[in-house]
């Protein structure tokens, strides 16, 4: 199978999943990974200035890369952007190949795997808070979305935009403190829910617990093209018998 990734948003993220899904995928040589198609496409305007109501909108430059990708021999197609799912619906319009939806594999995985933790602090672009994304996805699996302050997502915001242009100025201690913030009687799990956000976690070394949507869909993204491979085996080996 062929993976597309429509990336470009903003192109460190993108690398960032392409490195995931080296790592993630069970291989010892060249041939036996994954076979990839990314569109880098850095023409798409500002997901979160179009959804605030003052900036260009993103649909015409990702529908091209869907279009593009596709036309390529994508087998699926993977967005490494939690913001431009907004626009979900809007582009599997334009395409008959499976496009995966991140916050809904998200949703899932965290369903499965974390039985006992029904809250969830979502740090995001405003775009992505706007859009009510997460909280539609989530609470329709019975799982709670917590968003923080006014004031502190704009902090948030300020170091999504600084990851952007290459600046890392923030301590593990400003993290864990807005983390903290909102931890109450019980924990609660923030989800680093802006692709720029794992970037700048690795970076400064956060040691906190966090879920990262980026590893969660690369997993997944590997483990499809891993039981297509077990499938087609399968198969041949049904037919010469």
């Amino acid at each position: 199978m062929i993976l597309g990734i429509l990336g470009g948003m903003g192109p460190a993220a993108t690398s960032d999943f392409f490195r995931k899904l080296i790592s993630y995928t069970d291989a010892k040589k060249d041939q036996e990974h994954l076979h990839i198609i990314i569109d880098n496409n850095t023409k798409i305007p500002d997901r979160t200035s179009y959804i605030c109501g003052s900036g260009e909108d993103p649909r015409i430059e990702m529908i091209r890369s869907i279009i593009k990708l596709e036309a390529m021999g994508a087998d699926y197609i993977a967005i490494p952007c939690n913001t431009a799912h907004y626009f979900y619906d809007d582009l599997t319009k334009y395409t008959k190949v499976k496009i995966l939806n991140m916050i809904y594999e998200t949703a899932i995985f965290l369903k499965d795997t974390k039985p006992d933790c029904k809250d969830y602090l979502l740090l995001a672009t405003k775009g992505t808070y706007l859009s009510g994304i997460y909280k539609k996805i989530f609470s329709q699996i019975d799982l709670n979305i917590i968003e923080p302050s006014s004031s502190d997502k704009q902090v948030i915001m300020n170091w999504i935009y600084g990851v952007k242009s290459s600046k890392f100025d923030v301590s593990p201690i400003e993290l864990k403190s807005l983390i903290n913030r909102y931890y109450e009687n019980k924990k609660v799990i923030p989800i680093l829910g802006c692709t720029e956000l794992p970037l700048l976690a690795q970076k400064i070394g956060l040691s906190e617990e966090y879920v990262d949507p980026v590893s969660i869909l690369a997993k997944r993204c590997v483990d499809i093209a891993r039981d297509d491979t077990v499938t087609s085996r399968v198969g041949l080996t049904s037919s010469m018998i």
